[in-house]
């Protein structure tokens, strides 16, 4: 019964981010040949990269802040809102940017220790260990504390909705489809990631966490309905 209820969801999500997500990987593309080929290009990374260094965790949190918070908001005002901004997009922005901006210190730390469990070195083998434990452990767990922590934004933070959490319906009803829509995006991006030096690697996930704003916030646009007869 639960496994009825979850496929079409989950099909949903997958047919819903597959397309944005092929976007994004041609843009991937683009940027890892240009930092192969472009001395320019890598050298700018490279000033990115002591940069991030020179600063520390507060870069992490900052360039999260920016990427996950403000510019949604900022395109949620402009394409969606005609320029209008409200109180609530204040909120949203305070809540978004806090949450997401101690996820880019976590996420700053796991990349730091991925690559002192399995090296940082390129070759494909380090790549795909690397990328399963982002995509097989890591991303389960981020988005499963994640889609708790908006549910009890929306729902209170009660004894009924700690309840609904901890079920398995939560579990493959609410969680399962983000995890698969995440996956369309993150699999390819996170071999781009770790294909980085590890100073690179939060900037680069940034990027992408940007560029996917940017297809989702059109993509997704609600369209005119057609005018009936």
């Amino acid at each position: 019964m639960l496994l009825a209820e979850v496929m079409p969801q989950i099909k949903q999500a997958f047919k819903a981010n597959i397309r944005p997500g092929a976007i994004l990987w041609a843009l991937m593309l683009i940027f890892f040949l240009a930092y192969a080929t472009s001395s320019t290009f890598s050298s700018g990374l490279g000033k990115v990269s002591a940069l991030k260094i020179s600063v520390g965790y507060p870069f992490s949190f900052g360039v999260y802040v920016l990427f996950a918070a403000i510019m949604p908001e900022m395109f949620k005002i402009m394409f969606f809102q005609k320029w209008r901004p409200t109180v609530q997009n204040l909120r949203n922005l305070v809540f978004v940017g806090l949450l997401f901006g101690c996820i880019g210190i976590v996420t700053d730390i796991f990349y730091l220790y991925q690559a002192r469990w399995f090296g940082e070195a390129g070759d494909l083998r380090t790549l795909l260990l690397k990328a399963f434990v982002d995509q097989a452990l890591y991303s389960p767990v981020a988005n499963f504390l994640l889609v708790s922590i908006f549910f009890m934004r929306e729902n209170g933070i009660r004894r009924e909705t700690l309840k609904k959490i901890v079920s398995p319906r939560f579990v493959f009803t609410k969680v399962l489809p983000v995890v698969v829509a995440g996956w369309c995006i993150w699999i390819p991006g996170v071999m781009l990631v770790y294909s980085m030096p590890t100073a690179l690697q939060l900037p680069v996930a940034s990027l992408i966490l940007c560029f996917w704003v940017l297809i989702f916030s059109f993509v997704t646009a609600p369209r005119p309905e057609p005018v009936s007869a």
